[in-house]
């Protein structure tokens, strides 16, 4: 152990020894492999408090950091936040943490820092994708030395969060990048009331000796102030992670000239805030090899023993791994509903495809309806228009122009508002823009709008057929 934590541990041990209950404090140890069965024992055989209390601490003072860290983190836990801010201070560096790897691959240090930043943990189901989690990682190694902002983007379900907590899980990019730590907030949707309570969690988290927290902020503003001093003096060193972040109102209150990583489905809400950026676009699809692997894994099955049904349902769930981990969820309940979640899915039933599961959603209606309600008022009725697109194929700028009577750059400018908010899909060839939906969307708009599809084709038809086919073919 590092002789700055002993020494705090030396320092504190009489306001420990006669605070703390040492039972729920080892459970925590124990899970983290600090501390043995035997040496749990040897604690319980005390006669009061203050001697197992005491006896623990002698145990402590006789191993590495880990198991520093790891009673730290059960004081944190076990709600003895004062005398956890007693021993932060002596919290070792990173680089001084043993490199022993847990069963999961990822090393003790590195889980202990994630854990106390709130970082969410690896669903019971994981598949990882290599190729994004590494894009995520060196966009994060542009905040080496500079604050900034690392966005990244995609459509609801397409495993932003569960990427993003992966990506972190690295020992290298936290030890050149982030020594100072990582500090998660969930943010979603808010308004005044809920963002500025989201702040002053945040600062309480960070705050442990009360340096900044007379009382609670009046208002973000002042919350801002303070959220800005504690990053400056305190955490100079370590990255904010805002997840689900929906407007750039909402981002504004978090832009204090540090370095910041958000998931959103928008792309442009960093377009109002200061400092440098990056990107990460989340791709909307798992090829079917990985698809089934999730479903395999759920249902704790070899990928050739599954049933006949299974490659069908890969297929219908269009590489969404929110719709994947749903029917998965479903299938690992009622493993003899093959058949009937298939027909789902081929039916568009999605009302009826619903489970708890790692996302935050637990039907995929919800997450696509919950999209395009925050889209503005104008453009709603517009983006349910695009349930005439066909399937697969990418439809030019010309064609929206003849359907809504507009110019070309009037189109491309509302478009771009749904491609931002990953609704729309958008190739661009030279100086010509093609749109396209995701299949599931596709689907979903036409399971919605149904009425409305029938008005749209009958106005779309009633232009001259010699304007359209060019345009198409």
């Amino acid at each position: 152990m590092d002789v700055k934590s002993r020494n705090h541990l030396l320092l504190n041990r009489l306001a420990l020894e006669r605070d703390i209950k040492t039972s729920y404090v080892m459970d925590h140890m124990i899970t983290d492999q600090v501390l043995t069965l035997q040496e749990e024992e040897k604690v319980k055989a005390q006669a009061t408090q203050r001697d197992r209390a005491a006896m623990l601490i002698n145990i402590i003072l006789k191993k590495d950091n880990n198991s520093y860290i790891s009673f730290y983190n059960a004081l944190l836990h076990e709600g003895y936040k004062d005398l956890a801010a007693l021993l932060h201070d002596g919290i070792p560096s990173i680089t001084s943490y043993d490199r022993k790897d847990s069963t999961d691959g990822v090393a003790f240090c590195v889980r202990t820092i994630l854990c106390e930043g709130g970082v969410p943990q690896r669903p019971v189901v994981f598949v990882t994708r290599p190729e994004l989690v590494n894009e995520i990682r060196q966009k994060l190694y542009n905040l080496r030395n500079d604050p900034g902002w690392v966005t990244v983007y995609g459509m609801a379900g397409s495993g932003k969060s569960v990427l993003t907590a992966e990506a972190l899980r690295d020992q290298s990019l936290l030890e050149e990048c982030f020594p100072g730590g990582v500090h998660w907030i969930s943010v979603g949707k808010q308004d005044n009331a809920g963002l500025l309570m989201k702040l002053h969690n945040l600062c309480s988290r960070l705050d442990l000796d009360f340096t900044y927290a007379q009382r609670p902020p009046l208002n973000i503003g002042e919350a801002k102030d303070r959220l800005r001093l504690l990053m400056l003096h305190k955490y100079p060193r370590s990255l904010l992670v805002l997840d689900d972040i929906w407007d750039s109102q909402t981002l504004k209150a978090f832009d204090n000239h540090c370095k910041v990583l958000i998931t959103s489905r928008d792309r442009s809400v960093t377009d109002h805030v200061t400092g440098r950026k990056y990107e990460v676009h989340m791709e909307s699809g798992l090829n079917d090899e990985k698809g089934l692997e999730i479903l395999s894994l759920f249902v704790d099955m070899k990928i050739k023993d599954m049933p006949a049904q299974a490659d069908k349902i890969v297929r219908e769930c269009k590489g969404s791994p929110l719709v994947l981990s749903l029917i998965g969820a479903l299938l690992r309940d009622f493993p003899n509903r093959w058949e009937y979640y298939l027909r789902q899915l081929q039916n568009k039933q999605f009302r009826r495809i619903k489970k708890s599961s790692s996302y935050d959603y637990e039907a995929l209606d919800e997450a696509m309806s919950i999209s395009v309600e925050m889209l503005n008022e104008n453009f709603k009725d517009f983006y349910k228009d695009l349930s005439i697109l066909p399937k697969d194929v990418k439809v030019p700028t010309k064609v929206f122009c003849i359907l809504w009577d507009m110019e070309p750059e009037e189109v491309e400018d509302m478009q771009q508002e749904f491609v931002n908010k990953s609704l729309l899909f958008c190739d661009r060839n030279g100086k010509s823009f093609h749109y396209y939906l995701h299949d599931l969307q596709l689907d979903f708009l036409i399971e919605k709008n149904r009425e409305q599809l029938q008005i749209v084709l009958r106005m779309f038809l009633g232009h001259d057929i010699d304007d359209i086919l060019p345009v198409l073919l």
